[in-house]
């Protein structure tokens, strides 16, 4: 990817959880691996989307990307700047930059204050107007944009649906006026009819403003709509990256598979003619004792015994297509790819 088409760069993002118990719960009694080893990049312009299982650690490489958690190890690169090595106050500008719409709606918002002041607050914090009147109007034009009335912005969030109050979180990440938005599940939370209205006003604001999007979801459809790329996560690594076009038409790890195959279709026939098992065998570890070598092999139906040795790392099967499996490494095992969509091998896990 050239360098100047890249706004987002994160290499070997880690964030690790110390747990404490004991008598006084002080003492470090395990870790959690929420998110380990993480790298992607992000090009201006485009919205990434992120899937996964819940716990595989999605939302927190979002938080971590904007140090809202610290990561433990790696580097955060927006636009040239590695922000871990900025202190708070050197941060502070770079927040304006990038911003977050949340998971929950009703949570998100202060119920204490009037939605002129929510989404005024970016303004005053990073000195974005001049004057009262500037202010005003400047809410008022962020609350036309995103679909709601401004005469609206005097009322108090439990006066809005969930919809609506949505659309005022987005307002509000919009008045930093940010290059790139993260957007944690921002329909999930949300009925169907509205999801779509939610979606189609992202991609809006995206062609408007010029935006970057990371978008964190567990709805496959929803990413198939709004997202370029896809990254596939799980238990806080990255199994394989590609465009959206190439992983719905040819999911190559087995876990992506798995993934494709729980989306429900309702032509019975073309259910048939799927081209691969996504069967998974038992529960997702835990992230504090993960498994050895790859972490998906204790429920990998074609693992092999170097699965349970070595981790695999991200590979370049097709331009543009990168994925972490020993399928894909011929050095590995005498096991290949074009095993997959044969017969599965004896899980060794």
């Amino acid at each position: 990817m050239p360098e100047h088409d890249v706004l987002l760069d994160v290499q070997n993002l880690t964030i690790h959880f110390k747990m404490y118990g004991g008598l006084m719960g002080n003492k470090v009694t395990g870790t959690v691996k929420a998110v380990d080893g993480v790298s992607f990049q992000v090009r201006r312009g485009e919205t990434l989307g992120v899937v996964g299982e819940s716990g595989c650690g999605k939302s927190t490489t979002g938080l971590g990307v904007l140090r809202m958690v610290e990561p433990t190890a790696g580097k955060v690169v927006l636009d040239g700047t590695d922000l871990t090595s900025l202190n708070q106050k050197e941060m502070r500008k770079f927040r304006r930059k990038m911003q977050m719409v949340y998971q929950d709606p009703f949570g998100a918002l202060d119920p204490r204050m009037r939605v002129l002041d929510i989404v005024g607050e970016p303004l005053l914090i990073h000195g974005l107007h001049k004057n009262k009147g500037e202010y005003k109007a400047r809410v008022h034009d962020l609350l036309e944009r995103v679909g709601l009335n401004p005469n609206m912005a005097n009322r108090y969030p439990h006066q809005f649906s969930g919809g609506q109050r949505q659309r005022i979180g987005i307002a509000r990440a919009l008045a930093a006026e940010p290059d790139l938005i993260i957007c944690d599940e921002p329909v999930s939370a949300l009925d169907v009819s509205i999801q779509a209205q939610v979606i189609n006003l992202l991609e809006d604001l995206q062609e408007e403003f010029g935006l970057t999007y990371l978008f964190i979801a567990h709805d496959l459809a929803v990413v198939k709509h709004i997202c370029d790329r896809i990254m596939v996560m799980y238990l806080g690594h990255v199994v394989e990256i590609t465009t959206r076009d190439a992983l719905y038409d040819n999911p190559q790890h087995p876990y992506t598979q798995a993934l494709m195959s729980a989306i429900p279709i309702p032509d019975p026939d073309a259910e048939t003619q799927r081209q691969f098992d996504g069967s998974l065998q038992g529960e997702i570890p835990s992230p504090m004792n993960p498994p050895s070598g790859c972490p998906f092999h204790t429920r990998c139906q074609y693992a092999h015994e170097a699965c349970s040795a070595k981790k695999p790392v991200l590979m370049e099967t097709e331009t543009g297509h990168q994925v972490a499996c020993h399928l894909y490494d011929p050095s590995a095992s005498d096991v290949n790819a074009d095993d997959v969509m044969k017969a599965p091998l004896a899980r060794t896990g």
